[in-house]
């Protein structure tokens, strides 16, 4: 075998080699990456096509946005798509913005988070202090109150705090923190908003499940938590500005058709942010689906609600009585090879999703039978538009 003399021959084959083997790496990353991206889309159409969401999901790396995808409508009645500057209300996620303009105040007004609010409301007589309320510590002063006092405590007068102290609005205060943060659209009270519109879906008129509009609630009349609204993007700067801690808030909004989910893990950067104009509080379970899709983990996807045909005869395996607790029990019944089940005067018509979970037709809920080692059914997982539900004893045939 002749062995090669030109330096440069053998240079340009090594060049060419490096080159190659650069872009088989390459097109094997972007290959996985596609796949996760078919994956996310794939479990968020899911949840559209069950109408548990409808919105934003972005997924970060620092400041680097890897995944960005909307779905459903900002409106349906007036078919607005979703767009980067659609902004939803963020609930519990407001308290980050407050936390942060606050001990931005600590340090310009040289205030002390230990003063009592009475310093700057005499009309509170309760015994709390400005870290009390940012914090929402429990205290044995706001014992007699009930939920919506606690919350007016908690999240008006916060409000009121950084109105007084500053001498401007709430909204000028967050129109310089989204200055210094280069926030586009988040806000307390603002027209042209490109706020999403709301939705409940729920049996309201007896006849099924139905998109319902969600009731329109003034800034003037609600808590900070519920009037303060921004988009997936400014989030992403506004966790990454809290970069040395763990973020991880969830919720709902209860009559405003708004759930949301935002995530941050300090230690690999990446933050996943799930906005939805749905009431239904499943954000955090989609976002739990989508770390593990990044982090090449097992994840769950919904069943859909289709009615499949399954084996008639394994619907006797099912039929018994089941308690809910000592007082209360429910009736799994076989009539005319179909599943029912008997919950006092009502008689809910099951249809199979697979050959072991139901769903109920004129409700958001279905019904996981699970069998024992012996293969004998001894429960069923009451599901209400969960994964995950309560775990019911089968106590006889």
């Amino acid at each position: 075998m002749k062995k090669l003399k030109n330096p440069l021959f053998c240079l340009l084959i090594l060049t060419v080699s490096l080159i190659s083997c650069k872009t088989e790496n390459k097109t094997e990353t972007e290959h996985l990456q596609q796949l996760k991206t078919e994956k996310i889309n794939s479990l968020a159409n899911r949840y559209l096509e069950l109408n548990r969401f409808s919105g934003v999901i972005l997924v970060a790396n620092e400041n680097s946005i890897i995944y960005n995808n909307n779905f459903g409508l900002a409106d349906y009645e007036k078919k607005n798509p979703f767009s980067k500057n659609t902004s939803f209300k963020i609930g519990e996620i407001s308290e980050i913005v407050i936390t942060n303009m606050i001990q931005e105040m600590v340090i310009k007004y040289q205030i002390q988070l230990s003063d009592n609010i009475s310093k700057y409301f005499p009309e509170i007589k309760y015994d709390l202090t400005l870290n009390d309320l940012l914090n929402q510590t429990p205290n044995s002063a706001l014992g007699s109150l009930d939920q919506s006092e606690k919350n007016k405590l908690n999240h008006d007068y916060l409000r009121l705090f950084i109105e007084k102290i500053s001498g401007k609005s709430f909204q000028e205060n967050i129109e310089e923190y989204s200055k210094d943060l280069e926030l586009e659209n988040t806000y307390f009270e603002k027209t042209d908003t490109n706020l999403a519109v709301g939705y409940l879906y729920h049996n309201y008129q007896g006849n099924g499940l139905e998109l319902q509009k969600s009731p329109v609630i003034s800034s003037q009349n609600t808590f900070i938590k519920n009037g303060l609204k921004s988009t997936a993007h400014d989030l992403t700067k506004i966790i990454s500005s809290n970069s040395v801690n763990k973020v991880e808030i969830e919720g709902y909004l209860e009559h405003d058709g708004f759930s949301y989910s935002v995530y941050r893990n300090p230690q690999n950067k990446i933050s996943i942010i799930v906005l939805s104009n749905r009431r239904h509080p499943v954000a955090k379970e989609i976002s739990n689906s989508i770390d593990a899709i990044i982090n090449d983990k097992e994840y769950r996807i919904p069943l859909a609600r289709k009615e499949l045909d399954i084996d008639k005869k394994l619907l006797k395996d099912y039929s018994g009585s089941y308690a809910i607790n000592e007082n209360t029990n429910f009736q799994v019944v076989v009539q005319n090879d179909s599943l029912f089940v008997m919950m006092g005067p009502n008689k809910i018509h099951l249809k199979p999703q697979s050959e072991n979970q139901f769903y109920m037709e004129q409700m958001d809920a279905s019904m996981r039978f699970l069998r024992s080692t012996n293969n004998i059914v001894n429960e069923v997982v009451l599901l209400d538009g969960f994964l995950d539900g309560n775990r019911i004893k089968r106590i006889r045939k």
